[in-house]
């Protein structure tokens, strides 16, 4: 029996207008093509890895994914329903399911209430419980993630940031999730304190049986909480395949040149990639990478490849290149 995605993304598209001088009045003058033709099956339990360099658009993924952000065209399917097309009251019977821990913890947490009412908070939209039993459900989440009863009566600005953090860790999963978005939730914080978060969610997605889209740019980060990985490179996916095995048989150009930029002790060809990437105001056409890619053709200018699995049936590994198995592979 195949095993059914408990999220499914399907050719997901975000498109912002930018407008004249005269606002909306002028009409749209260019298009900002965020996302293009997305699609990531999640699996109960699993940790899909997005990994790719600042303006990719990863973290417009994950807000339209849930709702944050309208989604342009495409389908996010959870429960058998299309999220996209549901009204900001339908969505809401979701939210419950579906959780955010951002990047920033501090502008996410209300400075003016105590850590224990920010909590509580979300049991309360979500009807969960009497008074008694909500704040002892506030105490053993702070426990759980590592913090103190005593921080129950403190305010947001009396903590450090891996503190924070670990407050909206414990306010997301409150709820008790289905599945958590965490868009780099550890890159504004110090090496040390960012292997006890990434421990902390570890541990609490095997004792809650949670399913996590982690959004990052860190590779090391990535292979050590990632059950997949999910290349992505101007708005698309340009590869993805289990950990291991995108570490150990990496066929996408930009994948390569992305790994071989990690310092460590690993000999390792290093690849380097000529110009910047591309406007997404002014995407190039045919593939998006072709304006840096070593290997570019006329076919890869003029036509776009297909995200299509290599090797054995069943192998996991898609990439979205022409010539995929003439490139030369680097492993680790």
């Amino acid at each position: 029996m195949t095993k059914q995605p408990i999220l499914q993304v399907k050719q997901l598209q975000k498109q912002f207008p930018l407008y004249g001088p005269f606002g909306k009045l002028g009409g749209v003058k260019q298009t900002v093509h965020a996302v293009k033709d997305v699609s990531i099956s999640m699996y109960e339990g699993e940790t899909y890895g997005l990994v790719g360099e600042s303006g990719s658009g990863k973290s417009t993924t994950g807000r339209t994914i849930l709702g944050l952000t309208e989604a342009t065209a495409g389908e996010v399917i959870y429960n058998e329903q299309d999220l996209t097309k549901l009204s900001k009251a339908e969505l809401r019977k979701f939210r419950r399911d579906l959780q955010v821990v951002f990047q920033d913890p501090f502008s996410s947490l209300n400075p003016r209430q105590r850590i224990g009412r920010i909590l509580e908070e979300p049991l309360i939209i979500h009807g969960i419980g009497s008074k008694e039993e909500r704040i002892e459900k506030v105490f053993s989440m702070l426990e759980m993630v590592g913090l103190q009863n005593e921080h129950f009566y403190r305010f947001p600005h009396e903590f450090s940031g891996g503190q924070r953090q670990r407050l909206s860790i414990a306010r997301a999963l409150i709820v008790n999730p289905k599945v958590m978005i965490c868009d780099e939730p550890v890159s504004a914080l110090d090496v040390s304190i960012q292997s006890q978060i990434l421990n902390i969610l570890k541990q609490l997605q095997q004792d809650m049986d949670l399913s996590m889209l982690f959004i990052t740019h860190d590779i090391s980060v990535v292979r050590y909480i990632s059950d997949r990985i999910g290349i992505m490179y101007l708005g698309t996916i340009v590869e993805e395949a289990p950990t291991e095995k995108l570490f150990t048989n990496t066929l996408h150009p930009y994948t390569q040149a992305l790994f071989s930029a990690v310092p460590g002790k690993q000999k390792r060809e290093r690849v380097i990639l000529k110009g910047e990437i591309p406007s997404p105001i002014n995407p190039p056409p045919g593939c998006v990478f072709h304006t840096r890619c070593p290997f570019a053709t006329e076919r890869c200018k003029n036509e776009v490849p297909a995200l299509r699995e290599i090797g054995i049936e069943g192998s996991q590994h898609k990439v979205a290149c022409h010539y995929a198995e003439e490139t030369k592979q680097w492993s680790n």
